[in-house]
């Protein structure tokens, strides 16, 4: 008798609570809105067409017309390498810098601290105003040249931003870098300090110093931390629009720059919504790759393994 009262009781607070759900679901809404919401509309617009110019068409179903279009334009291609290429470009340095730098940082040197302060005014500076300083800084008038001139490692200015545009994405990189690595850099620190103590000293009594610590202790401790400082860099440098436009005026296309102009230039929407599409799809790629060489497991709880 006493155990059927005591689970009545229990129903009844239970149903008297309210579900964990409810808690969560300010957040959904919100995500909802500003991220689900969107994409599928850009869906929506990608199967339409929509030319600001040709009015009575818009909402014109046309299927993958849109699609078609795009994929068979004279800058496709070649906007899918250039943003495939500074991806890759891009991730690779940020990664390697970053890690090179948190190491230094996490030998506590003095002053370190002062570093990390100051290192956050890049982190803080809105992307396209870091790409008109770094635009400013490589004009044949900037302080790159001046200094070098100056100090007479060559003889006149070099125009950086005339360079062919393999040349370009190497500086466009470098304004990416500059902005996107104290953030890198504090993750990787941050994951650097948790590496026990004691694992470090015995390493160090067997005898494994410097690249052999770094191969066979520390990299198995943060290579997690550093795949989702990779995946987070893919996905910026995927989607970066206005820190390359400030930067080049938009003479290095890439995908991002061409959904831009497809809509707000040329005024075709659907073309516009048909590239933030293949780029969104490009992204999701490029996150499930990152995930299927780390399982998400291992990306959440940084496994301190070496498996």
């Amino acid at each position: 008798m006493t155990i059927i009262s005591d689970e009545v009781k229990k129903r009844r607070r239970n149903s008297r609570e309210p579900s964990p759900y409810l808690f969560i679901l300010p957040a959904l809404l919100i995500v909802g809105f500003f991220t689900l919401y969107p994409f599928f509309y850009a869906i929506s617009m990608s199967l339409v067409k929509y030319i600001i110019y040709e009015p009575q068409s818009i909402g014109t179903f046309v299927g993958l017309r849109n699609y078609e279009g795009i994929i068979g334009s004279t800058y496709f291609i070649e906007a899918f390498i250039n943003t495939l290429i500074f991806t890759a470009i891009s991730v690779t340095i940020i990664v390697g810098v970053a890690l090179a730098l948190a190491l230094i940082l996490n030998q506590r040197l003095r002053g370190t601290n002062i570093v990390k302060a100051v290192m956050l005014i890049p982190w803080a500076i809105p992307p396209a105003a870091a790409g008109l300083i770094w635009r400013f800084m490589f004009q044949s008038f900037g302080w790159i040249n001046k200094i070098f001139v100056d100090l007479g490692i060559w003889g006149e200015p070099y125009y950086f931003l005339s360079a062919p545009r393999s040349i370009q994405v190497i500086f466009a990189v470098v304004a990416q870098m500059w902005q996107q690595l104290p953030f890198c850099i504090l993750l990787i620190l941050a994951v650097l300090q948790l590496i026990p103590n004691d694992i470090i000293d015995s390493s160090e009594l067997d005898g494994a110093t410097g690249l052999l610590r770094l191969r066979h202790v520390t990299l198995p401790y943060i290579k997690s931390a550093l795949a989702v400082v990779a995946a987070f860099q893919a996905i910026l440098a995927l989607t970066t629009y206005d820190m390359v436009y400030t930067f080049a005026g938009g003479t290095y296309g890439l995908i991002s720059y061409y959904a831009f102009a497809e809509m707000f230039q040329w005024g075709n929407f659907g073309h516009g919504a048909a590239l933030s599409v293949i780029l969104a799809i490009t992204t999701l790629l490029v996150i499930l790759i990152i995930l299927k060489i780390i399982p998400p497991e291992k990306l959440y709880k940084y496994s301190f393994t070496s498996e």
